[in-house]
């Protein structure tokens, strides 16, 4: 059985933007990646997977912080990134 191709997606939650990525892994159920996140998602056939995603997402986002656990933005990412492509 081929493996899913995993969709990318950035969601905004709380004004700042988060990325992630999903896949389909069975009927009516999805896997969320993120940074310290990976997650079998069931979701009702009303609402579409990236939505699900999404919604999951920001419920982690939001806990970690509650916890004071650091979760990157993309825009941290992106900083992180190109300050390490930076010739020295």
């Amino acid at each position: 059985m081929p493996v899913p191709e995993l969709t990318y997606f950035i969601h905004a939650v709380d004004g700042r933007s988060f990325a992630g990525w999903f896949r389909t892994v069975g009927a009516g159920q999805i896997e969320v990646l993120g940074f310290g996140l990976l997650q079998t998602v069931a979701y009702p056939p009303h609402i579409a997977p990236a939505n699900a995603a999404r919604q999951t997402l920001a419920r982690f986002v939001r806990a970690r912080e509650r916890k004071g656990l650091p979760v990157p933005t993309v825009d941290e990412i992106r900083a992180a990134v190109l300050s390490d492509a930076q010739p020295m």
